[in-house]
């Protein structure tokens, strides 16, 4: 009888292991990505967000796609490698461009987040361009935020996220645990059922003055435009919450004689936008590096944290302090994040100056809609 090698008892022992894994996985379903590293298991998220996962699922066993019958994500390659933020793939025909079919629609909900690495994501070009391709965080990636949709979170393996390389093969394989999971259905009619129950994208693709976010003269980065991708980020979190967050950008400071009376250019811009009552307004004039925020009426208690009294609304209140400490804290944040991006730069590369910008905006507006979005 021939005895196995050394690697062999290896393998056998490591074969041993993920099955033991696997055994003791709770019911869901869940996605095994398979690299030179080892296996990578994430949780699907169905009941959160059935249309996106059934895509996924649909894609990875073969019951959607160009090819029925045929596993679309055959072939894979981990083409986008970003150290510290994402690896990315889902197109086995890239560079070449293919794709797996028409665009779907974005799927968010809220407190499904970038905020940890192993968090699995739809790659896009813009709202509703939903396809094929997919990326998995490497650490908290808060800004991604109502830009794509969370679908899944790593439960195994998320520490070989970081060994990853670029042009590594690897295979998915769906495992169904539980009857609910093997009941679960992604064929074409389920996956359209879906899709036509899906809320579609009504924002302005572009900023300006009425798009929930404008950036007129130009203060942020313009390549690749972060505007737009503030524009996008609000307006996709009104069309899944409903609460609209309106932010501008202005280069002048405010005319002194209208600026006299507290509040009082904050109030006429939040209601000229529709969010006096309801939402928030934010303008940061950069003349004076001053960020403002006005909060409506209705969402001042999801603001506090707590239900609100006449004694929190008084000039330096509970309330007035509250924006002044989160006003603080955000630009805090930014101006740490703009910093570590300085740090991290090679020499021929420097950082922008209006990244700062950038980076706070990104803090403030993530900051703002986590306080605001519906628990």
């Amino acid at each position: 009888m021939r005895l196995p090698t050394f690697a062999g008892l290896v393998a056998l022992a490591l074969m041993s292991a993920v099955l033991s894994a696997k055994e003791k996985l709770p019911d869901g379903i869940y996605a095994e990505f398979v690299t030179p590293h080892g296996s990578i298991v994430v949780k699907l998220l169905a009941d959160e967000v059935p249309m996106t996962v059934t895509n996924f699922v649909g894609l990875a066993e073969g019951t959607l796609g160009p090819k029925k019958g045929t596993p679309y994500y055959t072939g894979l390659k981990w083409y986008r490698v970003v150290p510290g933020f994402v690896v990315q793939s889902g197109n086995p025909r890239q560079p070449e461009e293919g794709n797996a079919g028409d665009p779907f629609p974005d799927e968010f909900k809220p407190g499904l987040r970038h905020d940890q690495a192993g968090i699995l994501s739809m790659a896009n070009g813009g709202p509703d361009t939903n396809s094929a391709e997919f990326f998995l965080t490497l650490g908290d990636q808060t800004r991604l935020n109502y830009l794509h949709s969370v679908f899944g979170r790593t439960v195994s393996g998320v520490e070989l996220l970081p060994q990853i390389k670029p042009d590594e093969a690897f295979s998915i394989k769906i495992l169904r645990i539980g009857r609910a999971a093997r009941k679960f259905k992604a064929d074409e009619a389920t996956f359209k059922s879906l899709v036509a129950k899906a809320r579609p994208y009504r924002g302005q693709d572009v900023p300006g003055p009425t798009a929930h976010f404008d950036d007129q003269d130009n203060l942020l980065p313009v390549s690749p435009p972060r505007a737009q991708g503030f524009n996008y980020k609000l307006a996709n979190f009104e069309r899944t919450t409903g609460i609209k967050i309106v932010a501008r950008m202005f280069a002048k400071a405010p005319p002194a004689d209208e600026d006299k009376i507290p509040g009082a250019i904050m109030r006429a811009l939040a209601q000229k936008h529709g969010v006096a009552q309801r939402g928030a307004f934010v303008a940061y004039f950069a003349a004076d590096n001053d960020w403002r925020v006005w909060i409506g009426d209705e969402s001042t208690p999801a603001f506090l944290g707590r239900p609100t009294s006449a004694k929190d609304l008084v000039v330096e209140g509970a309330f007035h302090e509250a924006k002044e400490a989160f006003l603080k804290n955000v630009q805090v944040a930014g101006d740490a994040a703009f910093i570590a991006q300085q740090k991290a730069a090679p020499p021929d590369k420097p950082v922008a100056a209006n990244q700062r910008l950038k980076l706070q905006t990104d803090a403030l507006l993530d900051g703002l809609i986590f306080k605001l979005e519906p628990r």
